[in-house]
This record gives C-alpha cells, structure tokens and sequence, in this order.
C-alpha cells in the first residue's frame, strides 16, 4: 500500500510539474533573495524546542540498544519494497546514526539535476514566520506563490509515493547513506516524546526510514525520496494512506530537522526531528 498513491493525491502530472516549475523559480529567479537561508531568530526557534527535548527526553539510557544487532531480530516491520535493512549488514550498526554533509549528499547521488538548485542549500523553514507560509488558501516558498493548500499537500503524497523495485535483488543492491537517528517531536510541549526515527538515502534519492515507537515497543517503514528541482524530501509512513512528511535534504543534516507533516488536505501540523548522538562503538564509518 505504501507504493500506491492515495485518490485524493492524484492531481495529474501537469498540475505536479507546474508547482514544482513554480517552486523550482523560487529558487533560481527568487522574489526574495537570500530565503535559503533562515533568519537567526528561527534557527534560535528551532534550537529551543530541540534544548527542550534535549533536556527532557528520558530514553538517553536505552536509546544506545536500538537499531543494532539485537534490536533488529526482535523488531522487523514490513520492508515495502525498497529498505536500507538489506544493506545494513555490510556495516556496523552505528554507521545507520551517522550523518553527512550537504556536500556528501549532493556527490552521492547519481541522477543529473539542476547545478542552479544544488549549487546551494535550501533550509526549509515552516510556520508563518518561516520560508514555507501558508496564506489565504496558498502555499508561499521563499515568497512566490507555488501551490493551493490542497495541491501542496497532494504534491508532497505524490513525490511520497515510490514505484516499487522490480525485484528483491534489485532492492538488495541498493546503495545506502545514512541521515541518522533522530528523536520525533510533535510539538514544543513535546519534550518526552516515544518516537524515534532512522533514515538513509540511496544514489537515487530513495529515502528509507524506520520509525520506533518506545512506548508500544513496535516499529514502522518509512519511504519516500528526494526531488531533485527543489531539493524537497517527502516520506510515508508504514500503511498510512493520509500522513506524509515533508522536509529539506539539507534539514536533515543539520542538529534540528523542521518537518511539516500533512494530514491528507485537511490540515497540517509542524513538527520538529532532534538528532541524537552516535553510539559509538568503533564499527562505523562517518561521511564527511
């Protein structure tokens, strides 16, 4: 069901190319120049939140067992077709919590995209304070309009959705960077949250994800990718067929991940990914 794209995010591969045409000026031809870039006071925003998770989350002693050895023989979600799990077993467990540079990710991946978009980063920043506004119905990136509400959300499901592997093989042969692990945090007032995701690309710009839920000790797939004209990351979650989330590739390699998560076209909420630190037992490799 993951690989299936939900009816009410159909909106026609027109319609797609013509938001992500309009989003891909706002970076190129940009109305307000130097929006990449978020204004000091929202990564303090950002930061804070992440402080307060810091200092309240209270699984720091047993977040080390995770996503290792043992963690995984007792929790297996469904693979969905494309998963870094295939992979993991050629490194140590803790390479899956390291994180590399923007830089890394761009010479990772073997598509041909757009220089003009890659040659900088975009940190996408949500809220009406933030890059990524709401306004009357619309959606504003960097202050040009790219998208009605409703589009925007259906636009994020549908990059979301990713066509299947043709076979198991081809899914075992995928190449996997890790994004890291990070805490999920679904509001400010959210400090202690149970939720904990892994992430990793691969070449293509798949990204795959496990999402551990501490309190019900059960895990979750994630998959979605990146779009290379906007530098825009959607995932899914396990058999959701109205959540996605949304970020920037270069959000995700940054201390605080900003996430604008969809609830089908009826509304959205923002959310924040906290990365934690390494377990480092000395079997992983770091991407610089």
């Amino acid at each position: 069901m993951i690989n299936q794209r939900p009816g009410w995010a159909n909106i026609g591969n027109r319609n797609y190319v013509n938001i992500n045409n309009r989003w891909n000026n706002a970076i190129v031809r940009p109305v307000n120049p130097g929006w990449r870039v978020p204004p000091a006071g929202r990564l303090g925003y950002w930061n804070g939140w992440g402080s307060g998770v810091r200092h309240h989350w209270g699984y720091y002693h047993q977040c080390g067992n995770w996503f290792n050895r043992g963690w995984w023989g007792y929790h297996r979600p469904p693979m969905c077709g494309w998963h870094y799990h295939y992979w993991r077993h050629n490194r140590g467990w803790n390479y899956w919590w390291t994180v590399p540079t923007f830089a890394a990710c761009t010479n990772w991946f073997t598509w041909s995209a757009p220089a003009n978009v890659w040659s900088e980063p975009v940190y996408y920043d949500y809220g009406s304070e933030g890059n990524v506004v709401y306004q009357d119905n619309s959606v504003y990136i960097g202050g040009t309009e790219v998208a009605t509400a409703d589009e925007f959300a259906a636009s994020a499901m549908d990059l979301a959705t990713v066509e299947p592997p043709a076979s198991e093989e081809e899914a075992a042969e995928a190449e996997w960077m890790p994004l890291g692990t990070f805490i999920v945090s679904t509001s400010e007032q959210d400090t202690d949250p149970g939720l904990t995701v892994q992430l990793a690309v691969d070449r293509n710009g798949i990204i795959s994800g496990t999402l551990y839920n501490a309190e019900t000790d059960t895990a979750q797939t994630l998959q979605g990718q990146v779009d290379r004209e906007t530098q825009r990351v959607a995932m899914r979650i396990g058999e959701n067929e109205d959540l996605v989330a949304e970020t920037g590739l270069y959000n995700l390699t940054q201390e605080e991940v900003p996430v604008l998560v969809h609830f089908g076209t009826e509304s959205t909420e923002n959310y924040l990914l906290v990365r934690l630190e390494n377990p480092d037992d000395g079997s992983g490799d770091d991407y610089q």
